[in-house]
């Protein structure tokens, strides 16, 4: 397969840029539907907690203490599992510094697109430009390396907030 010939700026635009803002759209969304899900399960899982214990413990003669017991310590255990999740998973992160990338790199497209700003009356914008372009790029992906070897790291190791 033939390597599109970069040097041009309108295959640069879509073969590299366009594609890279389809890329962190698509993950920032996918990233912000994780992060709703599972935050608002953790809420209505945390609502429900208080709800079930106050329940009353027998009904009709029937004994539900058990189930209530039983029922509770599962949902506190979902719960548990979740916000860990949620935690060293990242979403609500990755979800903000996806969209994040996605708006810089729109930005300089368009500026680069009606050269405007920095962009604005050099013979070298397009060269300038690609050089932004991959260097917002290549500091997405350390953010995300980042942030990956964060939630590595066990917590004793974490500075203290």
């Amino acid at each position: 397969m033939n390597e599109p010939n970069y040097a041009e700026p309108n295959i640069y635009l879509e073969k590299r840029v366009d594609d890279q803002l389809s890329y962190y759209e698509n993950a920032a969304n996918k990233q912000k539907r994780k992060y709703v899900y599972t935050q608002s399960a953790i809420i209505i899982l945390g609502l429900l907690v208080p709800v079930i214990i106050n329940l009353p413990k027998e009904i009709s003669g029937v004994d539900l203490s058990m189930w209530i017991q039983l029922t509770t310590t599962i949902l506190s255990l979902s719960l548990a599992v979740m916000n860990g999740m949620l935690n060293f998973l990242k979403f609500g992160d990755l979800w903000l510094s996806y969209r994040m990338t996605e708006e810089v790199l729109k930005q300089e497209k368009y500026l680069f697109l009606a050269s405007a700003g920095k962009y604005q009356d050099k013979e070298n914008a397009y060269s300038q430009f690609v050089e932004t372009v991959e260097s917002i790029i290549s500091s997405e992906h350390n953010k995300f390396r980042n942030l990956i070897n964060e939630a590595r790291r066990p917590s004793k190791d974490k500075p203290d907030e």
